[in-house]
């Protein structure tokens, strides 16, 4: 059983269910006034805006923007001159931003939007603390509804904790809303839907589908006026409020009759099997006697979230940077020849990334990324899957685990990007390597989940040339590849077979090279060829340089400065992978604090600035947090005595407790 969030509309709803269920079985209806009739048109006629993107502009300058669907929770905060508006894109947070760009006033914080139909009384002006009254009309009431007025929903099973719009226009008929997290079609004027205005024995009913509660207004609108932003001083402090970090506590299970259990994984599906046979089928982990977990609250979920949404933007901004720029594209060490198909894949391919995860460092304050593995699904499946596993065996008291979302949005993209593609069958490219088997079990799993036939391919021995095609021992072409091998490696295999004259031979019945494969201009791949730019250390300094101070970012430099020796340096190469050939140093440079070894002794070198870690029980803890398909996912924790985190330190359990 994998937990999963459940919402609609203003607030999140955490269960844990063996399959997601969606609450809208059907498409979403909206009504649209022409000149003679009401026409009921279908959402899935129209395009879905995608998540963050603007669908429309309500009352001059409110913008609303698309939750992308039903079933995303972004677990991010919006702060609007430092006044906490809601969570991306929840329908509470739109009426807050509203209310208070057109009316300067915010209402006090609720719990579902369908509570505020009992629970609010009077909204507050931000410049000065006035309140104002506020008037409830139900639904039938002999008061006709006015501009400028909420309009409230009930729960129902479409809508479990309600809904609210803003009534921003009345015309003949029908009232006008503007509304977030309902429908995710783009809107031309200043509103999303119309809803009609039926008048039975001089009583007003708005008729939608779902019910509705009836219509807020503010006693003395008229004294109201929108928000000054050129005189932002003169909101109150008492409204604006500082980000909380959250905390992250480290526990251990003391039940001890939980350490010998064996059956708290399905022999019958094959990646948890595949991990039996690696880790053995004990709760307990070979490195300690105890059950250890971590503990977050909602704050710090939250603030990683947030984190690494904004950190995955700034690294595609910086993507772009280098692709169009040669000297700076020089230092990623990559051959020349294979720049004019990066930018290409960069043009074309955007859509095709699947995931990436940040190592992020926390120490009780700050939240700093070490780097971004952009072009790597280490530890997928144990953060995905093992850690929900383990939680039920042990009967952890949890709200959910910390990668809550990960799996069901894995499942949601896969069947995106196949769709866009019109493929529906994928090869999984992997080398003969413990973790990646693991890692392209899990994978199919997820392609099962999704709808979409795979083959697991172990160094490519079963696939071969037929007619200039690569296709599979079953007949299948390779048209689409999911692949664990690092881009470097693929770009030393092109070079050597160049150099050899064995490229492109494309013999009938002849295993194809690896390169051949994943640089085939008729196959596409995931991760794209574009994300070798972000996955690449060399990328930290171009950030730095991009965003300097910023405070989810180390100084990061190509030379050893003088201000980095002051304060301890961290050595890595550009390329790299599990921590390999990576030097601590103490501040003043002077001492090394730990280092490990490796194969990549031979690359380019960035020096970033020492960040220490607070210990946890003897443990230093990095938090890994996923990026699938553009959008933070949930993350999860690895912990290690030592001070470098590497492929052989354990991924432990993490739970979120929600208040």
């Amino acid at each position: 059983m994998i937990p999963s969030i459940i919402r609609k509309s203003s607030v999140i709803f955490i269960r844990t269910y063996t399959k997601y269920i969606s609450f809208r079985k059907h498409p979403k209806l909206f009504y649209s006034r022409n000149s003679t009739s009401t026409s009921i048109m279908l959402k899935s006629a129209r395009q879905v805006v995608p998540f963050n993107k603007v669908q429309g502009v309500a009352s001059t300058n409110v913008h609303a923007y698309s939750n992308g669907d039903d079933d995303f929770f972004s677990v991010e905060r919006h702060y609007l001159h430092g006044i906490f508006m809601g969570f991306k894109w929840q329908c509470v947070e739109f009426a807050r931003r509203w209310l208070l760009m057109r009316k300067s006033c915010i209402f006090q914080p609720v719990g579902h939007a369908a509570d505020m139909w009992h629970d609010l009384k009077f909204v507050e002006r931000v410049t000065d603390g006035k309140k104002f009254p506020l008037k409830l009309f139900p639904n039938g009431s002999s008061h006709k509804p006015k501009r400028d007025s909420l309009l409230i929903y009930s729960r129902s099973t479409e809508l479990p904790f309600g809904h609210v719009a803003v009534i921003c226009d009345i015309v003949p008929n029908f009232i006008r809303i503007a509304e977030q997290n309902f429908i995710y079609h783009s809107w031309s004027d200043n509103y999303a839907r119309e809803i009609p205005i039926v008048i039975k024995d001089n009583c007003y009913f708005l008729e939608d589908e779902d019910e509705i509660c009836g219509w807020i207004e503010i006693e003395d609108n008229d004294e109201l006026q929108p928000l000054d932003e050129t005189k932002l001083d003169s909101i109150l402090k008492k409204y604006q409020e500082a980000k909380p970090i959250g905390t992250l506590k480290r526990c251990s299970i003391t039940d001890k009759t939980f350490h010998s259990m064996n059956n708290w994984l399905n022999k019958d599906d094959p990646a948890e099997k595949y991990f039996m046979d690696l880790f053995g089928a004990n709760l307990i982990r070979a490195d300690t006697d105890t059950l250890p977990y971590y503990k977050v609250d909602q704050d710090l979920t939250l603030s990683i979230g947030s984190t690494s949404n904004e950190l995955h933007e700034m690294f595609m901004d910086a993507t772009n940077y280098v692709i169009q720029n040669d000297d700076i594209l020089k230092n990623f060490c990559i051959p020349e020849i294979f720049w004019p198909k990066i930018r290409e894949s960069w043009l074309h391919e955007r859509d095709l990334a699947m995931t990436g995860r940040f190592d992020l460092a926390f120490d009780g304050q700050q939240l700093k990324t070490f780097e971004y593995n952009a072009d790597s699904a280490s530890a997928l499946f144990e953060m995905a899957i093992i850690q929900e596993k383990w939680a039920q065996a042990v009967k952890l008291n949890h709200t959910f685990m910390s990668s809550f979302q990960l799996h069901r949005l894995l499942v949601k993209s896969w069947k995106k990007i196949c769709s866009n593609l019109n493929i529906n069958y994928v090869h999984l490219l992997i080398d003969n390597d413990k973790d990646e088997i693991l890692t392209a079990l899990y994978m199919q799993n997820v392609l099962k989940n999704a709808n979409i036939e795979s083959k697991l391919c172990i160094l490519f021995n079963n696939l071969y040339w037929k007619d200039s095609k690569i296709i599979d021992n079953d007949g299948n072409e390779v048209k689409l590849i999911w692949k664990t091998w690092m881009w470097e490696t693929i770009f030393s295999d092109y070079l050597q077979a160049e150099q050899n004259g064995n490229l492109n031979r494309k013999i009938n019945n002849e295993h194809p090279r690896l390169c051949e494969i994943v640089l085939n201009d008729h196959i596409k791949v995931i991760e794209p060829l574009w994300k070798v730019i972000p996955s690449n250390k060399a990328i930290l300094p171009i950030l730095w340089s991009m965003f300097p101070n910023h405070p989810h970012l180390l100084c990061t430099e190509w030379t050893l400065t003088d201000n980095l020796k002051q304060r301890g340096y961290v050595k890595k190469p550009i390329v790299g992978r599990c921590g390999h050939n990576v030097t601590l140093f103490n501040a003043s440079g002077d001492s090394v604090l730990d280092e490990t070894q490796g194969k990549f002794i031979d690359r380019n070198i960035i020096y970033q600035e020492l960040f220490l870690l607070p210990k946890y029980e003897d443990y230093y803890a990095i938090i890994g947090s996923w990026i699938v398909h553009g959008l933070f996912a949930g993350f999860g924790i690895r912990e290690d005595k030592k001070l470098i985190t590497d492929a052989e330190s354990p991924v432990t359990a993490c739970s979120v407790v929600w208040k």
